[in-house]
């Protein structure tokens, strides 16, 4: 099972940890009773003591602090957690698996990110993998969750403070990161404690209410959760002065296991039956980003060159040098990525999935060419992008993408009020 796990594993974002704790709790143990230790200390409840003389929290609890994993999941923990600081609220981060990484080196994981560079001064951090030590609360602390084995940690402990309930931060339906199984089960089990729910954009609240999961159970109202959206990143772009010697192509491209659901496979073939249908021309370059890999050969004597993983800067200074972006996602979360492609200018071929659909993907950007998960259908659209990219004003027009680019507008003070609402012993001082 678990090696099953590790190769459906973690999508790009929040669930990233899961596939680096497995890897490490495999080279500690080396027989069968690994596979259901791995489960067991993931959910393990807490060493808690609640008093009332301790100072009122709000708790996050996240699975560590560690440069490979602190990307678009963790900034808007993070960000959310900045907003409640400067409303006057204590925080604390509770990491619960185990942390390689020490409280010296996380200014550093943080200092890129601009709005959170202090972060780290103006909160506390707990580490409890594997729960020896004991960790204090006060009765009326808020707990939220931000995965699913960490709702199921909350979830143990919430009988010994007075909310009935928890704060859930949902950035996928999780259970979707794991073949059918044990994980998969926990995973879509920890949608059935009680909780209130912020989830990460409104097409992912709206799948959770068509299949009845969580918050809409029992009740198809939204009295029990808000949609936010992860901030994307602003782009310095100059569409007028692109030159005009070759077009670029940009595939988000990760064959590996772990992150299955990018359709890597599909988005492949699609791109080698388009060339050989003559979609492109022989001005056309082609890269691929997003995973180490060896460049790949391509139809009529092109290349895909692996640019591999990048650091935020260079990303943001070389997306608005492509035309033309490929990023697919089976899911119906409409994914960051190509958001970012379409907000650099990029004519941006991606997929529907469930309710994510044509109307839901174009509605955030008229540079959208939204494509079936299908071989035929992202082939298809990528001719049709490929035609587009020479309407420089429609790509700018489309590069004003309908989506948060400021985490102040992403947890607004509606959001927040609606928070305290939930949970009156948030503060929000600048509201007041």
């Amino acid at each position: 099972m678990l090696t099953s796990f590790l190769a459906y594993g973690a999508r790009k974002g929040f669930l990233r940890p899961v596939l680096n704790y497995g890897r490490k709790i495999m080279q500690e143990y080396h027989t069968n009773e690994a596979v259901h230790r791995v489960v067991a200390e993931k959910i393990a409840p807490l060493n808690l003591r609640v008093s009332d003389t301790e100072p009122l929290r709000f708790n996050i609890f996240i699975p560590e602090i560690d440069f490979g994993s602190f990307f678009g999941g963790y900034i808007a923990k993070f960000n959310f957690a900045r907003k409640l600081v400067e409303n006057g609220n204590k925080v604390r981060i509770i990491t619960v698996d185990r942390c390689y990484t020490s409280r010296e080196d996380w200014p550093a994981v943080v200092q890129k990110y601009q709005g959170i560079e202090d972060i780290f001064d103006n909160i506390e951090v707990a580490t409890i993998f594997g729960r020896e030590e004991p960790v204090c609360f006060h009765p009326d602390d808020v707990l939220m969750a931000t995965t699913w084995w960490t709702a199921h940690i909350v979830n143990h402990s919430l009988p010994q403070f007075n909310s009935s309930k928890f704060l859930y931060f949902i950035q996928e339906y999780e259970a979707f990161t794991f073949p059918m199984g044990s994980y998969f089960a926990l995973a879509h089990e920890s949608y059935s404690f009680p909780h209130v729910a912020l989830f990460s954009s409104p097409t992912l609240r709206d799948y959770f209410k068509i299949q009845s999961y969580g918050v809409f159970a029992c009740d198809k109202s939204d009295g029990k959760s808000l949609p936010f959206e992860n901030a994307i990143l602003s782009f310095d772009r100059d569409l007028g002065d692109k030159r005009k010697s070759s077009r670029k192509l940009l595939f988000y491209a990760r064959p590996d296991g772990h992150a299955a659901r990018n359709m890597f496979e599909i988005g492949f073939i699609a791109l080698e039956t388009a060339i050989r249908n003559g979609a492109f021309s022989e001005d056309w370059e082609f890269y691929g980003i997003g995973a180490t890999h060896n460049d790949m050969i391509l139809p009529d004597d092109r290349v895909l060159k692996m640019i591999g993983k990048v650091g935020l800067k260079e990303y943001r200074e070389m997306l608005p040098g492509f035309d033309l972006g490929l990023a697919l996602m089976y899911t119906p979360h409409p994914s960051l990525l190509p958001i970012e492609m379409a907000a650099a200018g990029q004519v941006v071929v991606t997929n529907t999935c469930i309710n994510k659909t044509v109307d839901e993907l174009q509605n955030i950007s008229s540079n959208f060419c939204v494509a079936e998960p299908t071989i035929s259908s992202v082939a298809d659209t990528l001719a049709e992008a490929a035609s587009r990219v020479a309407n420089l004003s429609a790509r700018e027009s489309g590069a004003q993408v309908n989506w948060s680019q400021n985490w102040d507008q992403t947890f607004s003070p509606d959001l927040l009020e609606q928070v305290r609402e939930w949970f009156p012993a948030v503060k929000l001082e600048k509201l007041d």
